[in-house]
């Protein structure tokens, strides 16, 4: 549909995001099996017939209004709610355009748009790759190369963002990345959860530096690519746990950190392992107790966020 329409909607949907394995060596090209969840951020874009403004955008968290902004034909910020928000916003919307030119200028004139975020903004699920994808359906540009231009990472999140299953996920570099759609779902799903740390960790900050890093990580790869076909082969919780525990082994050793488990949970009796940057957002959790049991012994320790995992997968 032309940006010229009058009084029609669009929507748009964008799924969240979870990284099972290969955190920080997918920069490098690692297979990396990721999670897509059943809420994600939704995209409404409406182009009334009697428009003055150029750009109207509401952002919307699940606990009400994030922030409102205005926009003039070059971009600029005419007036917002949030100034930092509408900053990188615009920040985004600019190079949209630089990658897209006049035709997602057109697609952008008179809009009113509104974006809905499903789940808590400190989740670490995907706020703002959901938004990359959400622009790349709307703009119809790809969102991998603003990805590239703006927040950095692999891309993974974006896969997930448009797929309704499990998928492995391998960056090209400038390329397409490969993506292969597989099947997520261990017999003993019903063992495994998700724990928020209480810590938003900012993705951005944890890819540079990683990358910063350098180091020949090529046996890492193949180490994490083979443990990564095994975890969605596993049959057996016993086996599962220690392909859990192997993984971080390995990332802790590259990473020079200890594991979460080793940092918070040194007397849990199941297997915990981190889920993308490591310090923040959720953990994955492996145990037989029972869901009050866990959210007891969670709670001792000051996190009181406990999700099954099979509740929020799609």
């Amino acid at each position: 549909m032309e940006a010229s329409a009058c009084d029609k909607e669009l929507h748009f949907k964008a799924r969240g995001k979870l990284l099972l394995t290969g955190e920080y060596l997918v920069l490098h090209g690692a297979r990396a099996l990721a999670l897509p969840l059943n809420k994600g951020q939704s995209m409404k874009v409406a182009y009334p017939a009697q428009s003055k403004d150029f750009l109207q955008w509401t952002a919307l968290l699940p606990e009400g209004t994030w922030f409102t902004a205005e926009y003039d034909d070059q971009l600029q910020v005419r007036s917002s709610s949030e100034a930092a928000a509408a900053g990188r916003l615009q920040d985004l919307l600019q190079e949209a355009v630089a990658q897209g030119g006049p035709e997602v200028l057109a697609r952008l004139k008179g809009a009113r748009v509104t974006t809905q975020l499903e789940f808590d903004q400190r989740w670490g699920w995907g706020s703002s790759s959901t938004l990359l994808s959400l622009l790349g359906q709307w703009l119809h540009i790809d969102p991998h190369p603003l990805l590239r231009s703006t927040f950095g990472g692999s891309g993974y999140d974006l896969a997930c963002a448009q797929n309704q299953q499990a998928l492995f996920f391998q960056s090209r570099g400038e390329q397409s990345p490969e993506i292969t759609l597989v099947d997520f779902a261990p017999p003993f799903i019903d063992q495994l959860y998700l724990l928020w740390l209480e810590k938003k960790q900012t993705s951005a900050t944890e890819v540079k530096a990683f990358l910063q890093k350098g180091g020949d990580y090529r046996e890492a790869i193949e180490e994490v690519n083979a443990l990564g076909r095994a975890m969605l082969q596993a049959q057996n919780v016993g086996d599962f746990g220690r392909l859990l525990q192997q993984h971080e082994q390995l990332l802790a050793k590259i990473l020079g950190r200890p594991t979460v488990q080793e940092r918070l949970f040194s007397g849990f009796g199941g297997q915990i392992k981190s889920l993308g940057a490591w310090g923040g957002d959720f953990v994955l959790v492996l145990s037989a107790q029972s869901q009050d049991d866990l959210r007891t012994y969670f709670a001792t320790k000051g996190f009181h966020t406990l999700l099954p995992l099979q509740s929020v997968l799609v």
